[in-house]
């Protein structure tokens, strides 16, 4: 869907990781159609600072879902994804990948 390579499971506690290993995690919660919780942190993150946490809402709308992303916990200078990085690289390629999915 983004374009990096991803591993993932569906199982509480198990690993993940996205962008061929620059972002790795565990998942901490996972409630089918509702809610993704997880551990978050790049390579980029200072070996010392914990890891931060994220947490995905999905709520439905009448034209399918609205996501809502709280992300919590990120270091101090490691914020410049906010800017455009969640939408460039996530949102926008979700948008297309979901919408070619409805079309087919």
């Amino acid at each position: 869907m983004t374009g990096g390579g991803a591993e993932i499971s569906d199982v509480v506690g198990a690993p993940y990781s996205a962008w061929d290993g620059y972002i790795e995690g565990r998942n901490i919660e996972l409630l089918p159609f509702h809610r993704i919780v997880q551990t978050w942190r790049t390579s980029e993150f200072p070996e010392e600072h914990a890891d931060s946490t994220i947490g995905i809402e999905l709520t439905p709308i009448s034209t399918g879902a609205r996501l809502t992303l709280v992300h919590r916990g990120v270091p101090d200078g490691q914020t410049s994804y906010q800017e455009s990085g969640w939408r460039e690289f996530y949102f926008e390629p979700m948008q297309a990948y979901f919408s070619q999915l409805k079309e087919d």
